[in-house]
């Protein structure tokens, strides 16, 4: 009889009620342990073959699973976003080093360059003349020009004494 038996909900209350075959309304006892339950169970399926009842999981052991799953997805999901974030890193701290070398690799040309510069301009320095060279040179050749001066004066006065003597025998010589 039991076998007919079925449960439903009633709409307005919300409480379980059995109902019979016949449509008559049977209150549910609360003392229903597994030990009960599996009696009853065991009475009304004498005849029937014997199935294992999978017990449902429980909430803490299926909210712990979640969590777990949960967490494994997240962590899997968070190493792949921090694995491309240190790749973009990478690759964009090669490439500063790529541009640090160039600019390193324009600083060493420059520092060549300055000091080749350098060194012509010392060789220069050694062999120009310095300003008390150039006024020491200045005032020789100022003597020179001098002295110089001094000698076609000289060499005037001679030819013009020699024109005199000339022109004074060509007048005695008759």
């Amino acid at each position: 009889m039991q076998s007919f038996i079925r449960q439903s909900y009633l709409l307005n209350g919300g409480s379980k009620v059995l109902w019979n075959f016949r449509g008559q309304l049977v209150k549910r006892s609360f003392t229903n342990t597994k030990f009960v339950r599996a009696a009853q169970e065991e009475t009304a399926n004498l005849g029937k073959s014997v199935q294992p009842t999978r017990e449902p999981i429980g909430g803490f052991r299926g909210g712990l699973i979640g969590f777990l799953v949960g967490l494994t997805i997240a962590g899997g999901t968070g190493y792949y976003y921090l694995l491309e974030e240190y790749q973009v890193a990478s690759n964009h701290l090669l490439s500063s080093v790529d541009e640090l070398q160039s600019s390193t690799n324009k600083v060493r040309d420059y520092a060549q360059k300055i000091e080749k510069v350098e060194s012509e301009l010392k060789s220069l320095q050694n062999c120009a003349a310095t300003v008390d060279q150039i006024k020491e040179l200045r005032s020789e050749v100022r003597q020179l020009y001098d002295s110089l001066n001094l000698q076609n004066l000289d060499l005037k006065e001679y030819v013009h004494g020699i024109e005199k003597d000339v022109q004074a025998l060509l007048k005695k010589a008759p």
